[in-house]
């Protein structure tokens, strides 16, 4: 054997030892994290033993999440108080990514319980119930007509701050109709909204009050059926010596995230009422 060969790793060797492509430690020699000790004219690339241990400390910190850039500088300059400090802060880290995992798989299995009940709802039923103060952030729209492409550009600019979150958010986005338009024959969408359940994180929340509320479950829920679901529910409303106290909110339980064909959406609405007696 060779003093060349005893004292030191072909690349391939060098990275047979870690299991990894000769392409990684390409990859960290471009960056200057990690470089051969011997480059030789023809470009043969030699390891030195001891470059063992030093690339040990940079694949492991690889495998916690740490920047290329932290790793070069903690290379560069090792010691224990270093060491703690970079091992702390991934661990903090780490506590931040376990809490939104956490609540991701909290939202998660809200929404699954979401899609069982939608499944067992039993359409065209209306209901008189007492509601919890919810929260939500909504956003207006132009009174007069637009273009769907329009349309679509408002709707985006109100999914925005939920679509650059990396928090799921757990309800679907809703309509408002405010309550002078209730009765109108074809009544007006005013404001889209979303409910949260963290409204501290959001600028602008709104609150739907507590109090109760006259539900209406149904398939015939897609936006032209609105004017229809609505007088339903204004008939239900004077028959039952009721008066209604805001506005209607409207939340597609099945949307186009479980369906393809429009006809196959199950609407809610919620309409606030008070006894006229009190």
């Amino acid at each position: 054997m060779s003093d060349k060969a005893a004292s030191y790793f072909t690349i391939g060797e060098f990275a047979q030892l870690f299991g990894i492509s000769k392409q990684t430690l390409f990859y960290y020699e471009k960056n200057n994290i990690f470089s051969p000790e011997l480059i030789e004219a023809n470009g043969y690339r030699y390891y030195s033993l001891e470059q063992y241990f030093i690339f040990e400390i940079i694949i492991t910190l690889r495998k916690l999440g740490v920047s290329l850039k932290e790793i070069g500088e903690y290379v560069k300059n090792r010691n224990i108080d270093s060491l703690e400090n970079l091992l702390s802060y991934k661990a903090l880290e780490y506590d931040i990514q376990l809490e939104l995992l956490q609540r991701n798989k909290s939202n998660l299995l809200i929404k699954i319980e979401q899609l069982k009940q939608v499944k067992a709802l039993h359409n065209n039923c209306i209901t008189l119930e007492p509601c919890a103060e919810e929260y939500f952030v909504a956003d207006t729209l132009p009174a007069k007509p637009c273009s769907t492409k329009e349309q679509i550009n408002r709707i985006a600019a109100h999914n925005l701050p939920f679509a650059a979150s990396e928090i799921l958010n757990e309800y679907p986005m809703g309509y408002i109709v405010l309550q002078q338009d209730l009765s109108n024959p074809h009544p007006p969408i005013s404001c889209i909204f979303t409910r949260v359940s963290h409204p501290d994180e959001y600028t602008q929340v709104q609150v739907k009050p507590q109090g109760l509320y006259v539900k209406l479950i149904t398939a015939d829920g897609y936006h032209s059926q609105y004017a229809k679901a609505l007088q339903k529910m204004l008939a239900f409303i004077q028959r039952n010596d009721l008066e209604v106290t805001g506005d209607a909110y409207i939340n597609q339980l099945r949307n186009y995230w479980s369906t393809s064909d429009p006809s196959e959406y199950i609407t809610q609405i919620e309409i606030p009422v008070a006894y006229k007696n009190n």
